[in-house]
């Protein structure tokens, strides 16, 4: 019986440690400027729709600045 138990719980540890990798969404950078981090926080907070859009434009603007500096870098 107690073996029956330890194998299901390591298999259900082992589950949940490799559903991990698959949260990470391809289409976002690794290394996510301030502007984004704080926009994704900020996604299921209540705030007016006007502030929620400002938030999404300054990550979106984040974005473009690094990727135009990283141009001119290389």
């Amino acid at each position: 019986m107690r073996t029956l138990i330890a194998t299901v719980a390591l298999v259900a540890l082992a589950g949940c440690a490799s559903s991990e990798e698959s949260t990470v969404q391809p289409n976002q950078p690794a290394s996510d400027t301030p502007e984004c981090e704080t926009y994704r926080a900020m996604m299921t907070a209540p705030m007016a729709p006007r502030a929620h859009e400002q938030l999404k434009l300054a990550c979106e603007n984040s974005r473009s600045a690094n990727n135009s500096v990283k141009d001119k870098v290389h």
